[in-house]
């Protein structure tokens, strides 16, 4: 198991006791909402094996090295990570830069990154999965006395307009809700005043104080995003299933799809991951009060925000390898199966006319597309309907903000689209352990400074 999972141990099942329990745990949890039996993807599958850089430092992928070398130096940014599928087989994942810079530790495949807003695509999975096992409805309220969230904490509600919100609701961005008087789940300082609490706060605390106020518009009278609906979801994953978020995602998602090092992170350096990187911001940004001492001023990406009440919005670590496994599950494709059934795969990333789709940022005929963004990250996933699926991430901050994205787009796609048809490999990193790959001529150290 992976660092990570030991630094979480009390949610984490042991190798041999995962083998043990999982088919039970699959049987249980994967109930068809359908009258007729349908049979589901053979799960599990293997773990996505620790990859390096060596791995991929090949001829056929000289172009996509130079031009991601060259691109981090045009944006100045610290360290970043590759990984891409072709017909979900894993051909390349590299890092580039640097993972920490003051330790001069180059990146690596295995590295981890914040994937910030990525989590909601995670966290919406969740929600699908719950949907088909008849642990919850889209169309279920979530707040009021008859709601999913019905706790004695959840009923001082300001405006009664809040009972109408439905799962589907917070799913597509139509709650009611927008950031026209600040994002929610970056105002600790404001709500522990509010709520007279004490720092830091809770997932519980910025739902009450969410509740305290009026909506901005009708329920599921149009599309507004905001990060808070995403940290009530993870709060109704918990309720459906009985478990912490966290440990539910890892034991009916995560696990089962061969992935081990992705969990919800932390804030601060001295809490990071082993495998995770560090994180930094524009170089001339000021830095801002700790999220749980105003008195302490922090630059934003190492205290700044909390990671782990961000969670189910946007506080998830991932590898990009490991990234695009959860995508290639979740995909509609045949090449790796799919834990969830077609319907809900196609619900997802088809949903109304004016609404967001369902996890997903942006859908369209070319591509299925998953952003995210945080002071230190960028990250990017996309499903190439031509076949290709591969994820970006940086540990830098760009002055573009959320917009950076387009230009990570539009590295990548370029490179696919000239250079593609020239990847003739015959290897799947996914299922090639590195013990039995010839290592190529052309070495990481001789790549990199």
């Amino acid at each position: 198991m992976s660092s990570l999972f030991k630094k979480k141990s009390a949610f984490i099942f042991l190798p041999l006791l995962v083998l043990a329990v999982l088919p039970c745990l699959l049987l249980m949890s994967y109930t068809t909402t359908e009258d007729t039996a349908v049979e589901l993807s053979p799960f599990p599958l293997p773990p996505v094996p620790r990859l390096e850089n060596w791995q991929s430092a090949r001829a056929e992928f000289a172009k996509l090295d130079s031009e991601v070398d060259k691109f981090l130096r045009k944006w100045e940014i610290k360290g970043a990570s590759v990984a891409i599928a072709k017909h979900g087989k894993l051909v390349y994942a590299k890092g580039f830069g640097y993972a920490d810079v003051e330790q001069k530790v180059k990146v690596e495949p295995y590295h981890v990154f914040r994937i910030a807003s990525i989590s909601k695509l995670l966290t919406a999975t969740a929600i699908m999965q719950l949907v088909e096992g008849k642990k919850l409805s889209l169309a279920d309220t979530v707040f009021g006395p008859r709601g999913i969230l019905r706790d004695s904490i959840f009923l001082k509600i300001s405006d009664p307009r809040v009972m109408n919100v439905t799962v589907k609701n917070l799913l597509e961005h139509s709650s009611g809700w927008t950031t026209r008087y600040g994002d929610p789940m970056f105002m600790s300082t404001r709500i522990a005043a509010e709520q007279h609490k004490r720092l830091p706060i809770t997932t519980d605390d910025i739902i009450c104080f969410v509740l305290s106020k009026k909506m901005h518009y009708p329920t599921g009278d149009h599309c507004s995003y905001v990060n808070v609906g995403y940290a009530i979801l993870g709060k109704i994953v918990e309720k459906a299933s009985g478990a912490p978020y966290e440990s539910y995602m890892q034991t009916h998602l995560l696990v089962p799809m061969g992935i081990t090092s992705m969990c919800v992170g932390n804030s601060y350096p001295s809490s990071l991951y082993k495998d995770e990187v560090s994180y930094y911001d524009v170089w001339d940004a000021k830095n801002i009060p700790a999220f749980d001492n105003p008195k302490d001023y922090v630059p934003k990406p190492r205290g700044g925000y909390d990671i782990q009440t961000l969670g189910a919005a946007g506080g998830w670590v991932a590898s990009p390898a490991e990234l695009i496994r959860f995508i290639l599950c979740i995909d509609e494709n045949s090449d790796v199966p799919d834990i969830l059934q077609p319907k809900s795969i196609d619900q997802m990333a088809h949903n109304d006319v004016g609404f967001d789709p369902l996890g997903w940022r942006a859908v369209s005929q070319k591509a299925w597309i998953r952003t995210g963004t945080l002071a230190g990250t960028s990250a990017i996933a996309v499903r190439d309907t031509s076949g290709y699926c591969w994820a970006f991430v940086t540990n830098t901050s760009s002055w573009r903000g959320a917009a950076f994205s387009n230009k990570i787009y539009g590295l990548i796609n370029g490179v696919i689209n000239t250079e593609g048809e020239k990847w003739k490999v015959n290897y799947d990193l996914f299922a090639t352990p590195a013990a039995k790959m010839v290592a190529p001529a052309v070495k990481q150290d001789e790549k990199q400074d």
